[in-house]
């Protein structure tokens, strides 16, 4: 009995131990937290790696397009209770004047990174003929694809936004006048336009090619395009803020991000890496190839596009949305 009697004692003392142990390791934790555009099942597998590596860091996740992100950051900002340690969003031009704010933290350089590429092309349903598909994104204007076309929203979608300026860039707003003659509808972000297109009800779409090959995955009745005028590349930017009450700790999350593992898992997302150690996603060709406009992206082009911002929206929103 005496036997049994101290082995159980012992048996109360580990489980007291290990009850007592977990929450002190939980609160030795640093919680992280991660704004992204990255949808959740393709951030969700960095997030395991990063905590497999370190597992002091605990990363919370808050997912949403870019203008929700931006919306969300700056009420906290304004609001002087800021959460967000870390943006990871396809939107360079306000992680470029965050970084001109002096929001962005010293940790990390004080600069917004860029840290991968997506890249928006064109879909065709695949009932469309393949005679009638347009071959760049100028043929979009031609009269024989009037009322067949479906595009996301600058109002809503980042990639959008940026797809809106630097067509405006290349052709002028001409183009969107095309557009609007060809009855080209525009609404909502990447995911309208697969819906749109997967369901008949337009045949031609503007897509990003992660959104698509994704979808192809899944077996949706799409075919990709790739321009001839070439795809339009977006970066996208990561940054720590200078608010965040763990700088050091997002910054080794920054630092994972542009790694190699960190890179190959953005591969898998069906994203294109800014490393030249990493393949091209699988189902898509190299980013040289379709990449006709190298040198498209710089400095002084977002700085401009982030000073007529406002004026693009409001000049897409009366001619495509009104």
């Amino acid at each position: 009995m005496k036997q049994n009697g101290t082995r159980w004692f012992l048996l109360l003392c580990s489980f007291g131990l290990a009850f007592t142990g977990s929450p002190a390791s939980a609160a030795d934790k640093k919680e992280v937290w991660v704004y992204t555009s990255v949808y959740k099942e393709f951030i969700a597998p960095i997030e395991v790696a990063f905590e497999k590596k370190h597992p002091n860091i605990d990363i919370q996740v808050f997912q949403g397009g870019s203008e929700k992100l931006q919306a969300k950051v700056e009420a906290e900002l304004i609001s002087k209770r800021p959460q967000a340690d870390f943006l990871m969003m396809s939107d360079p031009f306000w992680g470029a004047d965050l970084a001109k704010r002096g929001l962005t933290s010293v940790v990390n350089g004080g600069v917004s990174k860029t840290n991968y590429f997506s890249a928006m092309i064109i879909i065709a349903h695949k009932d469309f003929p393949t005679a009638k598909r347009p071959a760049s994104f100028q043929d979009l204007t031609k009269p024989e694809l009037s009322n067949v076309t479906q595009m996301g929203s600058p109002l809503e979608s980042g990639t959008m936004f940026s797809t809106v300026a630097i067509l405006d860039k290349r052709y002028g707003w001409n183009y969107f006048e095309g557009l609007k003659k060809n009855k080209a509808a525009a609404s909502g972000g990447n995911s309208t336009v697969i819906q749109k297109v997967e369901s008949g009800e337009k045949k031609i779409g503007i897509v990003l090619l992660e959104n698509a090959l994704a979808a192809q995955k899944r077996g949706s009745p799409i075919d990709i395009i790739y321009p001839t005028d070439g795809a339009i590349l977006i970066p996208s930017t990561q940054i720590v803020l200078k608010s965040s009450p763990h700088q050091a700790e997002a910054a080794e999350f920054a630092n994972f991000i542009i790694s190699k593992e960190g890179q190959d898992l953005i591969r898998n997302g069906y994203m294109y890496s800014v490393r030249n150690d990493v393949a091209a996603p699988v189902g898509a060709p190299s980013l040289a190839s379709i990449n006709k406009n190298p040198g498209e992206w710089t400095d002084k082009v977002i700085e401009e596009i982030s000073a007529r911002a406002k004026q693009l929206k409001v000049k897409f929103s009366e001619t495509l949305l009104e």
